[in-house]
């Protein structure tokens, strides 16, 4: 009786084994279409930016040659720091390596909370990074599901 309860244990944990492999999928696979979207949006960002910032000089009346090479250059600075394609290249290496850890027969416990770990300090950032209402949208929603991840993570040992 003992050894047809662990079997039918061990069946149980299986089955809940692929139900959490095809719910993780399929969170990855949203995560991705957020990537996605931010990176289409994202080479727009810095030229936004850029002219906004001229704008916002231009309507501030400053005493400044807006042409000047000097202005110009700090303002592409500026610019430049809400460029996110460094964080858009190491979320989706981390997405791609959970999904590979995911197609794996050893333990994922700690290395899937690591990765995400990582994933969340990037969405994070990219988040900081850039003033964009598209990008901010497909944030909140890579947070919401990164939690729903966590969360489905803790079940797995």
């Amino acid at each position: 009786a003992l050894g047809e309860a662990l079997r039918g244990f061990a069946a149980m944990r299986a089955r809940e084994g692929e139900a959490l492999l095809v719910d993780f999928i399929q969170r990855g696979e949203i995560l991705h279409r957020q990537l996605e979207i931010i990176a289409a949006r994202a080479p727009e960002v810095p030229l936004l930016y850029r002219g906004q910032l001229h704008r916002r000089l231009r309507e501030a009346g400053l005493d400044l040659d807006l042409d000047d090479e000097r202005v110009l250059r700090e303002i592409a600075l500026f610019a430049d720091r809400c460029d996110i394609s460094e964080e858009l290249t190491r979320l989706r290496s981390h997405l791609d390596q959970f999904a590979h850890l995911l197609r794996t027969e050893a333990e994922i416990g700690r290395k899937a909370e690591f990765i995400l770990q990582e994933v969340g300090r990037e969405v994070n950032t990219i988040g900081s990074k850039a003033n964009d209402l598209v990008i901010s949208r497909a944030v909140i929603e890579l947070k919401n599901e990164l939690e729903r991840v966590r969360e489905q993570m803790a079940n797995v040992e």
